[in-house]
């Protein structure tokens, strides 16, 4: 099969159709950042006076129904209030979920490093990246997603032909069961 060049229109459409995809993607239940932070890990190094800790080993980091797994965790605060989090996988993928309000699901991300900043509500996965939530999937070597505004940016690897190509499913809207009589 021949692979012709796409268009930048057709790109722009690529981009369009991953919109489809954002409605699914809420922003996170309203009482989780109210919730304490627990770390769970092998080792752990905090410098309080800048603000920076890093968890190694096999951590788990749970805040509500948010969860972040990774083999290193970096954590970042400013007034005792959590800023940013950078977990990186080394064996395998670092991983993110968060619960959405309704029936929206939950949102999971993998990546070989995730980076969170909490103040522009901001995740970024790098390499390996993937994003999913109720069946629908995206799939790239670098994906931004934007919990405020909604909006996905993902990115593949040209250079790698068809593996390089940032993929997506988007999952059929399902049917309401018509009401019995």
């Amino acid at each position: 099969m021949t692979r012709l060049p796409k268009p930048k229109a057709l790109l722009n459409k690529q981009w369009l159709v991953g919109l489809l995809f954002v409605p699914f993607m809420a922003m996170a239940l309203p009482a989780d950042r109210q919730q304490p932070i627990q770390i769970d890990s092998d080792t752990a190094d905090i410098d309080n006076k800048k603000g920076v800790s890093v968890y190694r080993g096999d951590v788990v980091m749970t805040q509500g129904t948010t969860r972040i797994t990774g083999d290193v965790i970096t954590i970042y605060t400013r007034d005792r209030e959590l800023t940013r989090v950078i977990a990186q996988g080394n064996k395998a993928r670092a991983y993110y979920e968060e619960l959405q309000p309704g029936e929206q699901g939950i949102v999971q991300a993998w990546g070989n490093t995730i980076r969170y900043d909490v103040d522009s509500d901001q995740i970024e996965l790098i390499k390996n990246a993937q994003l999913s939530q109720k069946g629908d999937t995206f799939t790239g070597e670098k994906i931004d997603y934007n919990l405020t505004l909604q909006t996905v940016n993902a990115k593949g690897t040209p250079s790698q032909g068809d593996n390089g190509r940032v993929q997506m499913v988007i999952q059929p809207r399902q049917e309401k069961a018509a009401s019995t009589k």
